[in-house]
Parts: structure tokens; C-alpha cells; sequence
């Protein structure tokens, strides 16, 4: 009867330590992912913030636009579009036509 309830006694320590073991593992893996999410999360904020930063550039009248030009080329290069770039190409087309004489 003893060997019965110490065998019983070691499946069951087995089998607690073995789900111990996979509770511990699904936990890494559940930890890992949320590091990767927060890792993502960082980065699109980071290129949000520039893309701002850039935009901000953009649209400031008392900056020459050849000095504003790199910051539209990042915007760009970043696949930065929308507002920015409208207000870009609309102001390039009002200089022109203030340069040329009627």
C-alpha cells in the first residue's frame, strides 16, 4: 500500500512540476511578446514624433524654403504625405507664378 501511495505521490510531483514548467514557459513567451509590442509601439511613435517634427518644418513661412527643403525630402523619404506635401507643392506653384511676369 506504501509503494502504491508514494508512486502515486511521484506521478503526481511529476506531473505538478511538468505544468509547472509549461506555465513557466507559456509566461516567457507571453513576456516576449509584449516586449515586441512595446518595442513596436516605440518605434512608430518615434517615426510619428519625426514625421511631425518634419511636417512643422514644412509649414514654417519664416524659413526659407531651399533651408526647409531637406526636411521635405526626409518627410518623403519617410513616406510622409498627406498635408505636408500638398502644402509643399502648393507653395512651389504660388512662387511660380509670382516669378513669372504676365
Amino acid at each position: 500500500m506504501e509503494n502504491i501511495l508514494g508512486l502515486i505521490g511521484t506521478i503526481t510531483g511529476v506531473i505538478g512540476l511538468a505544468l509547472a514548467v509549461f506555465v513557466a514557459v507559456m509566461q516567457a513567451k507571453e513576456q516576449k511578446r509584449h516586449t515586441q509590442e512595446l518595442e513596436i509601439q516605440k518605434q512608430e511613435k518615434a517615426r510619428s514624433d519625426r514625421l511631425m517634427f518634419l511636417a512643422d518644418r514644412i509649414f514654417d513661412s519664416s524659413i526659407p524654403r531651399e533651408l526647409r527643403q531637406p526636411f521635405y525630402e526626409e518627410y518623403i523619404s519617410m513616406k510622409g504625405n498627406g498635408t505636408a506635401v500638398r502644402f509643399w507643392l502648393l507653395e512651389a506653384e504660388r512662387e511660380k507664378k509670382l516669378l513669372q511676369p504676365t
